[in-house]
């Protein structure tokens, strides 16, 4: 738990500019989002002796400002909208602008007063980390426009089929290049834990380059956090005295799409997940639910939790 003699801080992070909430302050402060703006925010930061800083994630808009804030030594949390969506409307908090940065200061200062709020904060990529997440990004556009195409082929007038297969043969190479240079750069940089991973029986090295690049978090939360985090953990719905069916939302889809086929794979050959699956088809759960279980099972063996004592997993995400 943070003392509270400290300030905290909310930044409302747009395309051109952001606005920067002080707990302490009843006026916010706008700054231009490029470097100099950035490198204004962290001597203002500074100057009120502020030490913790939330901001939402943006679609990567957020990133160059939190990596120059963490550099500083102030601590960053970077929250999923949802979470302050949620919380704002607890509050019951008005949205502009300005009362987004101090909804968040607000949502930090009562952050810092949780146990174990540390697991949260927002620590950056190494470069291999970055080059890493930039290759899978690009991977993942290609093979959703190579879905695209192949969608459009049943579609099209006659005359244009070969065109479609030439341009999804196109993507295939692409696709194919890629894969080669992930596998590359995995295994140059983060060959102890690739090996380890791939020892999992559905896991491959595209699985592997996917949790390390969209989910840097695996070892530093547990299982729980995780699921919530990749958006298979059901969420509890009730109003009153009414409770409808928990819902799994939200969350990382690149990650439940890379894993949702290795859990197929291991449900077959996996003892202990092909067991568990089994239990839960037994129960009578529907078959999409078991695999949604199946996934929050899945995740925290590889990133966290020892379900199987021989095999640590979690040392090589560390």
């Amino acid at each position: 738990m943070m003392s509270t003699q400290h300030n905290y801080a909310g930044i409302d992070i747009a395309k051109r500019n952001f606005v920067i909430a002080v707990s302490s302050l009843s006026k916010t402060k706008t700054e231009t989002n490029n470097p100099k703006g950035i490198a204004h925010t962290v001597e203002y930061l500074k100057k009120h002796k502020v030490a913790l800083v939330v901001m939402e994630s943006t679609g990567g808009l957020e990133i160059p400002a939190a990596k120059a804030i963490h550099r500083s030594g102030i601590a960053v949390i970077i929250a999923n909208p949802r979470q302050t969506h949620q919380f704002a409307q607890s509050q019951s908090l008005t949205k502009t602008d300005a009362k987004d940065a101090q909804m968040l200061a607000f949502f930090a200062q009562m952050t810092a007063q949780k146990e174990g709020w540390q697991t949260m904060l927002y620590h950056p990529p190494t470069e291999a980390e970055e080059v890493l997440e930039a290759l899978v990004n690009r991977r993942n556009q290609l093979v959703d426009m190579r879905t695209a195409e192949k969608n459009r082929l049943h579609q099209v007038h006659e005359t244009q089929v070969e065109s479609v297969k030439q341009l999804i043969a196109h993507f295939d190479r692409l696709i194919d290049e890629l894969d080669k240079q992930i596998d590359d750069h995995t295994h140059t940089h983060f060959d102890g834990k690739a090996q380890v991973a791939e020892q999992i029986k559905g896991i491959g090295s595209i699985t592997t380059a996917t949790l390390m690049a969209m989910l840097p978090e695996l070892g530093r939360l547990s299982h729980k956090r995780i699921a919530s985090l990749v958006g298979i953990a059901p969420h509890p719905r009730e109003s009153g005295e009414t409770k409808f069916k928990s819902r799994c939302f939200g969350g990382r889809s690149a990650v439940r799409k890379a894993l949702y086929m290795a859990t197929v794979v291991a449900t077959r050959f996996e003892p202990l997940i092909r067991d568990f699956y089994q239990r839960l088809l037994s129960k009578g759960k529907p078959y999409h639910a078991s695999e949604t279980e199946n996934l929050s099972g899945y995740i925290p063996w590889v990133g966290g939790s020892v379900i199987l004592t021989w095999l640590p997993i979690r040392r090589i995400f560390v």
